[in-house]
């Protein structure tokens, strides 16, 4: 009886073991997916902006995928329904420091501050807003914008005399 005991006892920290594993891999494994998908989102906006100069010829080869993508998002939509807070013009500016920040730095401080766990739509939503309020303030001269393309970084305005 001795024997049988003591082998179940090892048999259940055995087992004890490999659902700890199981659960630290299924834990890492949707970490790394969240993570591919923020970079799948905060890249969309800048291969977007590269195609639309052949409008045309894109607009022809994404009609009949946009209709399959449309049949499921519809299908999609009441039961996943979008609940990102708005984020203003003030709400920008806000997130940014003295130290140079790139664009995914700004996106991750964004989630953070609205309190979030988003969505991938919500990502790319939010993504975009991001990726547009920082061209238009940057081109306001309202944030200093440094770098080119992936290597831009943006901080906060130091001086606030114009």
């Amino acid at each position: 009886m001795a024997n049988t005991g003591s082998a179940a006892k090892a048999v259940q920290l055995e087992l004890q073991h490999a659902r700890q594993g199981m659960m630290y891999y299924s834990k890492l494994v949707e970490n790394l997916e969240d993570v591919l998908e923020t970079l799948a989102a905060i890249e969309a906006p800048a291969t977007e902006s590269r195609t639309r100069r052949g409008r045309s010829l894109t607009g022809r080869k994404a009609e009949p995928k946009a209709a399959s993508t449309t049949r499921q998002k519809a299908d999609l939509k009441p039961a996943t329904k979008s609940k990102l807070p708005s984020t203003g013009k003030d709400f920008w500016p806000s997130l940014l420091t003295d130290t140079p920040q790139s664009a995914s730095d700004v996106f991750k401080a964004a989630v953070a501050a609205l309190g979030i766990r988003p969505s991938a739509e919500d990502k790319k939503k939010l993504n975009q807003r991001l990726s547009n309020a920082l061209s238009v303030l940057s081109k306001n001269g309202e944030i200093n914008a440094e770098g080119h393309g992936r290597d831009r970084r943006y901080t906060r305005k130091t001086s606030t005399a114009s």
